[in-house]
């Protein structure tokens, strides 16, 4: 048998509390056998997954002048538990793995631990990759080396994962000025999912808990459109209850994007009088709805077959198109309070003369928006933020559309009818799985 080594630490929760875990390995030699010697400074409990071939022994002795108060278990398959931060000596088991010696770990020199559900490590993930910028037709789905989980990483179970226009627009290369490629670059930014490891720092999220992120990184590499993403801690927050994993993946980038720039960017109140551009696409329609709750009156710019569904909304839609202006003015003479933007453009350059006095104009789309007087913004994760939105979300104010799913290994056709930009909603990728 090799020598026992651990490979991954994960914190538990006993009676409510987290463990505050950091893990030292020594490796001494006793007589002729290596051996591994696990100081783990811990306030309750702690679960360490190691890489187990054959049952092991394992033997509590003194640290720090005090001697364990249990025994330690191992189980075959990889987690022991640590009780009361002692040092474990990890030895040889002298025999092969049987039922017989599978028992002693269960005997009663064992006994008043509980297992912890700790993963093992994901090897040869499927996953959607490009390895140079391009069209649709660089995506390729297959193997996937396995996604390490840093001390501020977890590790998500994907669910689902939402298609935004950045996502096509970073393949194609649009944004290599901004965001340096590592291929082979998994896309996808919006997530949601299920953890399956929370990080060596992690106290905020715990195995089992149904989470969102907006997984953007400052380089393009491990996207979400796989089975498992690292994402950091803090694009990450709880998924809202009452949406389905497919309505939660379409939250993250559009929902910051049109919380941000309502808030933070437009500070719009109630009274106010916005107009939404694309107010049927994914950012336009949570921007609709954000409005609405902030007391707002929403103009939303819509082509004609997506009216009704602005109206339900709760904006009042306007056609694109020639005359613009004009439509906007019959339903706000006195100009506009405020202009999301986020086709850019001409369009952009009329809304700058739609604004009432002191209006604001802001655009995710134009960086020129600044000519005009306004306001380029671009998206950030930020955890407060995507939570506000989940709880708005489980208290009805947001709902996500979804006009359209794709199984994973599709999601060149879901960049395909995103590139389009006719899309209601939201377009989702999905991670089917057996279990």
């Amino acid at each position: 048998m090799a020598v026992v080594q651990i490979v991954e630490v994960v914190a538990v929760r006993d009676g409510g509390v987290a463990a505050v875990l950091a893990v030292l390995v020594a490796v001494p030699v006793v007589g002729d056998v290596a051996a591994r010697l696990a100081l783990v400074p811990v306030s309750r409990v702690l679960a360490v997954q190691m890489a187990v071939v054959h049952v092991v022994d394992v033997v509590p002795v003194p640290h720090l002048g005090v001697t364990a108060g249990r025994a330690m278990g191992v189980l075959v398959g990889g987690v022991f538990l640590v009780k009361g931060g002692h040092a474990a000596h990890l030895r040889k088991w002298r025999g092969r793995t049987t039922q017989a010696n599978a028992a002693k770990c269960s005997n009663s020199a064992y006994s008043g631990l509980r297992a912890a559900p700790v993963p093992q490590r994901v090897e040869g993930m499927k996953a959607i990759s490009y390895s140079r910028y391009g069209g649709p037709d660089v995506l390729e789905y297959g193997d996937v080396r396995d996604p390490k989980v840093g001390p501020d990483s977890v590790l998500v179970k994907v669910r689902a994962a939402s298609v935004n226009p950045v996502d096509w627009k970073c393949r194609e290369g649009y944004l290599d000025g901004i965001l340096d490629p590592v291929f082979p670059v998994i896309p996808g930014w919006d997530v949601s999912g299920v953890v399956v490891q929370p990080g060596a720092a992690i106290t905020e999220f715990a195995v089992g808990d149904e989470v969102i992120a907006y997984a953007r990184e400052d380089v393009l590499w491990r996207g979400t459109f796989a089975e498992y993403v690292a994402a950091p801690v803090r694009t990450l927050a709880r998924k809202p209850r009452n949406l389905s994993f497919e309505e939660a993946a379409g939250l993250p980038l559009a929902g910051l994007t049109a919380y941000q720039m309502l808030t933070k960017v437009l500070d719009v109140t109630a009274g106010d009088t916005v107009l939404v551009h694309a107010a049927a696409g994914g950012v336009g329609s949570i921007a609709v709805q954000l409005a609405r709750h902030l007391g707002a009156r929403v103009i939303g710019t819509a082509s004609e077959s997506n009216h009704d569904f602005v109206r339900s909304l709760g904006g009042e839609p306007v056609s694109y198109g020639e005359g613009l202006a004009e439509r906007v003015r019959a339903l706000a003479p006195e100009g506009v309070n405020a202009v999301f933007d986020t086709i850019g453009g001409d369009t952009m350059k009329i809304s700058a003369e739609l604004l009432a006095p002191e209006g604001r104009l802001a655009s995710i789309a134009d960086p020129d928006v600044v000519g005009f007087g306004g306001r380029y913004y671009f998206v950030r994760p930020n955890p407060h933020d995507l939570q506000s939105l989940s709880d708005l979300a489980e208290q009805g104010v947001v709902s996500v559309h979804v006009s359209e799913t794709f199984p994973l290994e599709r999601a060149a056709d879901a960049h395909r009818l995103s590139a389009e930009g006719r899309t209601r909603g939201k377009i989702v990728v999905t991670v089917d799985w057996a279990d």
